[in-house]
């Protein structure tokens, strides 16, 4: 009996990680004439709940110890970066062609559910999250 309740135990951990995907294309970060935004989740706290990140349109579900990357074009006005879980929490770039935009995602304690946080981070500090970070799949059409 005890055997039988460790192997169940052990399997809830084992698949409980959720994975990360994005649903656009990867960033080409050399790109000088456009911007590119990275959301980090460096933490595995809540490692079973993914947050969905947003700029107009879905970009991706951000599972823990990974990333998202994209480029989008500087065009002169702000675009909004949107994270959802129990709640939802929102950041403002006017973006600069050639510029690189890091951001970090907290994972706070909820009610039913983890909770997001987005701030945003030096690039000195961005990029020493992301190589500890893995890639994200990609699930887009061309």
């Amino acid at each position: 009996m005890k055997i039988k309740l460790l192997i169940v135990v052990v399997s809830l951990i084992l698949s409980s990680c959720a994975s990360t995907f994005q649903y656009n294309k990867m960033a080409q970060p050399n790109d000088k004439a456009m911007a590119t935004i990275y959301v980090l989740r460096p933490s595995s706290f809540g490692s079973a709940v993914k947050f969905k990140i947003y700029q107009e349109k879905l970009i991706g579900k951000l599972g823990p110890k990974s990333y998202l990357a994209w480029n989008v074009t500087p065009e002169g006005r702000e675009l909004t970066i949107i994270s959802k879980s129990e709640n939802t929490d929102m950041l403002t770039i006017n973006p600069q062609a050639g510029k690189t935009y890091y951001i970090k995602q907290k994972v706070k304690l909820g009610v039913a559910t983890a909770r997001t946080e987005l701030e945003f981070i030096e690039e000195n500090e961005g990029k020493e999250i992301l190589q500890k970070l893995k890639a994200p799949k990609y699930k887009y059409s061309l």
